[in-house]
């Protein structure tokens, strides 16, 4: 009996040390299991906890992939600021022989970092940038460091420019513009059009529809301005649109400067806040310079035929 007894307890002992980490059937605080994961991809168990499927991890094999399991390897997996970088960031590397287009990419970026409420410390996405590419490049090299290092260090210091300015501006022109009233409002709608033929007359060709359509075009810039800085994601799309409608108007991309510098003209007679007047000009701007890059990207040949016609 007493042999038997021992059998027993070992039998048991051996059970429980043969309960792994990655096996146990414990939930963490987050719901998943006791590894921690998020999925196999990222170092975690399977759906079931068995020891077979965390066997079976599949290696990330694209940029984003390997950016997403290295930052939560690196205790960065709750930065979620460094999603919007991520999202723009094959734009930014597509274009950065173009450093208008790369201006443009980094002044989005910005308004975009400009809604995440937490710290962001730009220079932590370089280390998990740098350690993505490492594990996807099997012919990486110093001068590959030095070349994405190079990126990398001037797209932070575009974005340093900007930080912290795009709340304080969004602020100042939105109390600007909820202070006008109709008659400034007016004022907007007809000095505009005023100025602008008079800096360049050649735009009177392309302005012939009915006063009505004028004055909402006035009104829909200036709800533009600030709608860039409250929401840039939806304004993008909505401008990327808005550039391929131009593309079939036929509108010369060398009058939207006269037509910004028009519109700051204007908006200087209501007011006298060099901040608001300072936001409004740098939002027109952006707008400005986006259209223009779609207007180009779009005149294609057969969208010219399409014209044509």
């Amino acid at each position: 009996a007493d042999k038997m007894a021992e059998e027993a307890k070992a039998a048991e002992a051996k059970k429980k040390k043969g309960k792994s980490w990655f096996g146990s059937s414990k939930k963490g605080s987050d719901g998943k299991g006791a590894a921690g994961g998020e999925s196999a991809g990222e170092g975690g168990s399977g759906g079931d906890g068995s020891g077979a499927d965390y066997r079976n991890t599949s290696v990330p094999k694209t940029y984003d992939d390997m950016f997403m399991f290295n930052a939560a390897v690196m205790g960065f997996g709750n930065h979620m600021w460094m999603n919007e970088v991520l999202s723009s960031f094959d734009a930014v590397v597509t274009n950065v022989s173009n450093s208008y287009r790369l201006q443009e990419e980094c002044d989005v970026l910005s308004l975009r970092l400009a809604k995440y409420k937490g710290n962001i410390h730009l220079p932590e996405y370089k280390a998990v940038m740098l350690a993505s590419l490492r594990s996807l490049c099997k012919e990486w090299g110093s001068n590959h460091e030095i070349a994405w290092s190079w990126l990398w260090e001037n797209v932070e210091r575009m974005l340093k420019a900007l930080m912290g300015k795009p709340a304080a501006q969004e602020k100042a022109l939105a109390a600007l513009i909820g202070s006008l009233g109709e008659a400034e409002l007016m004022i907007v709608r007809k000095e505009v059009y005023q100025k602008f033929f008079a800096l360049a007359p050649a735009g009177q060709d392309y302005f012939k529809q009915s006063t009505t359509r004028l004055y909402f075009i006035a009104d829909k810039l200036v709800a533009m301005t600030l709608d860039m800085y409250k929401d840039p994601k939806r304004m993008v799309e909505d401008i990327s649109a808005l550039g391929l409608r131009h593309v079939g108007y036929g509108i010369p991309t060398d009058l939207f400067g006269p037509f910004v510098t028009g519109c700051v003209q204007v908006l200087r007679m209501l007011t006298d806040n060099d901040a608001a007047e300072e936001a409004f000009r740098w939002s027109l701007s952006l707008i400005s310079r986006m259209l223009t890059r779609v207007i180009n990207e779009g005149s294609t040949i057969v969208m010219k035929a399409i014209n044509a016609n």
